[in-house]
């Protein structure tokens, strides 16, 4: 069988979040049994399309290229009247891609394949007839979270916006949730990543349920290195030109870890102040904050955390490292008094299964998806103060710490990124 890979998720931003991660994540896990049994089609921007095959491992893989052709956003030139008229008609070119199929794709690079991957919620698969067509849905936080994202006209008017410009955000809010819709009922297998996210599907929606499989997210099992080697840390500095990496040491003290995106849902205020609250009780202790946005408090984008973060007495301590490497991320979690994740949204949760697996102790907020990912195996706080206290008594019981150590290492485990290739691929057979 001839499958379909829309992989330009990896030639974009996307690349660096969980949609990126389930493009690569897919490649590289194909069995050695399939890789004999299937060939694959990678769709691929012409640009730089070596860089985006160099971070996949296609030993053994029969697969073949394809271009994608790009499609440019409408940007109508002067006077200003006719600018106005660039979000609309972009919002109804989105809209009718969405229900007529993808346009970056010829009819033509399609005629020989059997199956189609979307790995895009965002984006139509492509159409044609006898084309089986399967797209992966990871959430709806821009929907669900209305104060955080897309606010709808009585939000934005009791947050003080004009008519106008509450109407036009409005529009923005109706037209996401209409271009999921069409992309939705063109495809012929939903693939949600939680048993939350297909709940979502169905609610807000109003999908059928018979439609969706849900099919987890995994990780890659790697050997347990008991003898890591420090890899070194720089840690971000200000200075007269803004924020600079300083190489720093974190083998000294003892630190409470944070990886990911510092996006509205995941509650960093609430890590900030478990922060302060334990400083304040004399607990010496670091905090350490890791992604791509974690390059000093003035590169999050959360105002109230950033003015929280500008006012900290603890600055010195707390740790910004911005973008890690893979053995980074390792030593961090392997030796981190727990990974704190106050996330009140999440479609699955890679990084709390991603700390688990090498034995950190998780300590998150009990919604969502997360439940479902982590089980029993971590620690659900109600509040800040609830965070500061279950740190604490990691801290005051070490024979606690490596108690949670071991059961999460024993629910990551169960999932892995093998039996999601796997999975995927009976559905797109």
């Amino acid at each position: 069988m001839k499958i379909g890979l829309d992989l330009s998720v990896i030639q974009t931003p996307h690349r660096m979040r969980g949609i990126g991660a389930t493009a690569i994540n897919f490649v590289n896990n194909i069995s050695e049994e399939d890789k004999k049994k299937h060939s694959f089609v990678f769709f691929l921007y012409p640009d730089e399309q070596e860089e985006a095959l160099s971070i996949l491992n296609l030993e053994g893989i029969h697969y073949y290229v394809r271009d994608l052709t790009k499609i440019n956003r409408i940007n109508l030139p002067l006077p200003s009247k006719l600018r106005r008229m660039n979000g609309p008609l972009n919002s109804y070119r989105d809209l009718r891609d969405a229900k007529k199929g993808d346009p970056r794709i010829q009819i033509q690079d399609l005629n020989d394949l059997d199956s189609f991957l979307q790995f895009d919620q965002m984006q139509a698969p492509p159409k044609r007839h006898g084309l089986k067509t399967s797209v992966i849905l990871y959430d709806l936080i821009p929907y669900v979270l209305e104060a955080d994202y897309l606010w709808s006209y009585k939000t934005a008017r009791l947050n003080g916006d004009s008519r106008k410009s509450s109407f036009r955000k409005s529009l923005l809010r109706k037209r996401y949730i209409e271009q999921l819709k069409l992309v939705c009922a063109s495809a012929n297998h939903l693939l949600a990543i939680s048993h939350h996210t297909k709940k979502d599907f169905m609610k807000y929606l109003s999908i059928p349920g018979s439609k969706i499989n849900v099919v987890y997210l995994g990780i890659n099992k790697q050997k347990d290195s008991k003898e890591l080697t420090y890899p070194g840390f720089e840690k971000y500095e200000e200075n007269s030109w803004g924020y600079y990496p300083k190489p720093t040491e974190l083998r000294d003290k003892p630190y409470i870890l944070f990886v990911g995106g510092a996006d509205p849902r995941r509650k960093l205020i609430d890590l900030i102040g478990a922060y302060h609250n334990l400083r304040a009780q004399g607990v010496d202790i670091r905090l350490v904050l890791a992604g791509d946005t974690m390059k000093g408090p003035k590169a999050i984008p959360v105002p109230e955390v950033q003015k929280y973060l500008l006012n900290s007495s603890y600055d010195d301590e707390i740790y910004f490292l911005g973008f890690i490497t893979d053995k980074q991320r390792e030593w961090l979690y392997k030796n981190a008094v727990a990974m704190v994740y106050p996330s009140v949204y999440e479609g699955f949760g890679l990084p709390i299964l991603e700390a688990m697996q090498y034995g950190a102790p998780v300590i998150t907020y009990r919604n969502s998806s997360i439940a479902e990912v982590a089980e029993k195996a971590a620690i659900y706080a109600e509040d800040m103060l609830d965070i500061a206290h279950q740190i604490k008594s990691i801290l005051d019981d070490p024979s606690l710490r490596g108690k949670l150590s071991h059961q999460s290492k024993q629910q990551a485990a169960k999932l892995s990124w093998s039996d999601t290739v796997n999975h995927i691929l009976k559905i797109l057979v």
